[in-house]
Order: structure tokens, then sequence, then C-alpha cells
């Protein structure tokens, strides 16, 4: 049995579109922050938790698609670690897609990464989790 490439595909974009979601509420919780609205802050925190736990169910789902066996393992083990940049285009529409999303995601994550570690440093200050692994 080979590994159902569009749900795949589709599993993708809705985890891109969670995490679009987190970047949004990060957005927002670092305003809520800036004007040190305790409350916004922590309604914004939980769901954000929320988001990142729906894009965890996601991730989890397209594993699953694994599960069948060992070459469907293979293939999405494939689909989920190939750098998605240097994958050269095939002609299967479905991969294509696959690693156009993943290429998005990876951005996305990369830049939600520094939002994250702006904020931690703002907020927390000497304490920040980043501050100490500069030093």
């Amino acid at each position: 049995m080979a590994v159902d490439l569009e749900r795949m595909m589709l599993l993708l974009q809705k985890r891109y579109n969670y995490l679009k979601r987190v970047d949004e509420l990060t957005d927002e919780l670092r305003s809520a922050f800036d004007r040190h609205d305790e409350v916004s802050a922590s309604l914004l925190l939980d769901m954000r938790a929320e988001e990142i736990a729906a894009l965890d169910n996601c991730s989890g789902q397209i594993w699953d698609l694994a599960g069948a066996g060992k070459a469907e393992a293979r293939e999405v083990r494939r689909l989920m670690h190939d750098d998605p940049f240097a994958v050269p285009e095939t002609d299967c529409w479905e991969e294509n897609k696959i690693f156009e999303v993943r290429r998005k995601t990876v951005r996305l994550l990369e830049e939600l990464q520094e939002k994250d570690r702006r904020m931690n440093l703002s907020a927390g200050g000497e304490r920040s989790y980043y501050r100490t692994k500069e030093k």
C-alpha cells in the first residue's frame, strides 16, 4: 500500500495554517507584553498552546501514514526529512506540493523562532534563556 500523498499534503497544509496562527498569536502576545497587559498575555499564551497542540496532532497524523508498512514509513520519512530546498521537482504534483508547503513551513518556523527569541530576551532580561545561551 502506498502513502496517501494527497492526505499527507492536506495535513501538511493544515499544520502550516496552525503555525501561521501561532505566528499571529505571537505578534499579539508581544504587543500584550509591550503594554504590560498580563491578562491578555495569559489568554494569548493559552490560545497559542492550543494551536501548538493542534499542530502536534497534525504531525502525529502525518506520521500515522507511515504505520502501514516499512515502505510507507520510508516514504513518509523521506518526504518529511529530505531538505525541501534541495529536492528537485518531480512528475508527482502532490510530492511537489508537499515540498512547497515544507519550504514555507521552514521559513515561517525560522521567523517564529526569531520572534520568540526577541520576545524572550525582552521579557526575561538577564534571566532570559537566550541571554544565558549567549554567555
